[in-house]
């Protein structure tokens, strides 16, 4: 298993392994909508909205990677993302199959090309 990978484990829509699952990626991780201070709505819930908020660090700020977890992101998803970078200047990116697309700092937008080019994973 791997962070923005699906879980062969996710059955019904729940862990079938919870009990007994890895520390790494799942104990550890802490998914955006549930973190101390989340910006976000009870309806972005990832099993309703059908992705994830994954928070990273960019430089000194916050940076947000939507996962697929279920569903692309639709356009009125996208648009509250771009209010939300522009109001905040936490920068986004959307993963999707075979590509990211980023929102923000054009610095931002570089360094996320650098890393997908150097086959990093940002998150």
């Amino acid at each position: 298993m791997r962070p923005g990978t699906p879980c062969q484990f996710l059955q019904e829509q729940r862990c079938s392994i919870y009990s007994e699952r890895p520390q790494h990626p799942c104990r550890a991780f802490v998914c955006g909508w549930l973190m101390r201070g989340s910006p976000w709505a009870e309806e972005d819930r990832p099993d309703q909205l059908g992705v994830i908020f994954v928070p990273i660090h960019w430089r000194d700020r916050r940076a947000w990677v939507l996962v697929y977890a279920g569903r692309d992101p639709d356009e009125s998803l996208m648009e509250r993302m771009r209010q939300h970078t522009q109001a905040t200047g936490e920068p986004h990116m959307i993963k999707k199959p075979g590509r990211l697309l980023c929102y923000g700092a054009p610095e931002f937008q570089q360094d996320m090309v650098a890393m997908a080019q150097r086959g990093e994973n940002p998150w």
